[in-house]
């Protein structure tokens, strides 16, 4: 007996590996371990906008990236010299669902103060967040991200090893690993220049292969102190960034961060 032709698709449809979808979608920044002056605020808000994606939802109820404006406002609160608290609150304008919401997440920043003179800038983000199934399939979740940072004159380099894990669904305490790096040259002429990559490898024990993970890459333009003048209260970034595999959800997007501590 031979399967029917709808049986034959759907096991054809498991037995294929599932897209990562495992990055950001709202907050693609890699953190270099800066925070706001012990009690100041700051106000960030990231934007971007995916000029071509992924079309179709990886689950029932998603949001597919194609076309998707995305907008998080991030307050913050420097506590001490090695302490930061923030927030998020993320919105989405979608071709199919036109704006909704989109989720919140709470973080505690920790950074080694830079008085003690480390040749490495260390730090790490702890966040906490819930989302509704239109951006994630499991709701809770948490992130865990390292922040190891050098400088060597104008040139700096970032890295952030993320990991989490969903707190609820069928998934949930599985880790998750989703590096992020930055390097960019300081001009001395007010603003740097650079490159961003944001990877998704799946679950730390069932790495993906490398066609079938995550790999989105960025140009980028930062404000950046000028030659002999101490660092301004403002902070921009704009990216414009290429998907590297097929089931990266951002094909071709842009990205804008702009933010000043108050």
């Amino acid at each position: 007996m031979h399967p029917s032709p709808t049986v034959a698709a759907a096991l054809l449809a498991l037995a294929a590996p599932a897209a990562a979808w495992a990055g950001d979608l709202f907050e693609i920044q890699v953190y270099e371990g800066t925070l706001d002056a012990p009690g100041h605020a700051g106000l960030e808000v990231h934007a971007n906008y995916t000029v071509r994606g992924v079309r179709d939802p990886d689950y029932p109820g998603q949001a597919a990236p194609d076309r998707a404006a995305r907008v998080t406002l991030e307050p913050s609160y420097g506590v001490t010299e090695w302490l930061e608290l923030g927030a998020y609150l993320q919105g989405f304008h979608s071709p199919d669902g036109g704006f909704r919401y989109g989720g919140w997440k709470g973080r505690v920043k920790l950074v080694v103060p830079e008085r003690l003179g480390l040749p490495l800038r260390l730090g790490v983000n702890l966040e906490i967040g819930r989302v509704p199934i239109s951006v994630e399939k499991d709701g809770w979740a948490n992130e865990f991200r390292p922040i190891v940072g050098w400088t060597a004159g104008r040139l700096s380099l970032t890295v952030n090893p993320i990991f989490g894990y969903a707190l609820t669904g069928p998934d949930r305490f599985r880790v998750e690993l989703e590096p992020a790096v930055k390097a960019s040259w300081n001009t001395g002429a007010g603003f740097a220049l650079g490159a961003e990559y944001y990877a998704g490898l799946g679950f730390a024990n069932a790495i993906l292969p490398l066609r079938e993970g995550e790999h989105l890459a960025f140009l980028t333009f930062d404000l950046a102190e000028a030659a002999g003048a101490a660092p301004g209260p403002w902070e921009l970034n704009v990216g414009v960034g290429a998907g590297l595999t097929d089931v990266t959800p951002q094909h071709a997007i842009v990205k804008l961060i702009f933010g000043r501590e108050l």
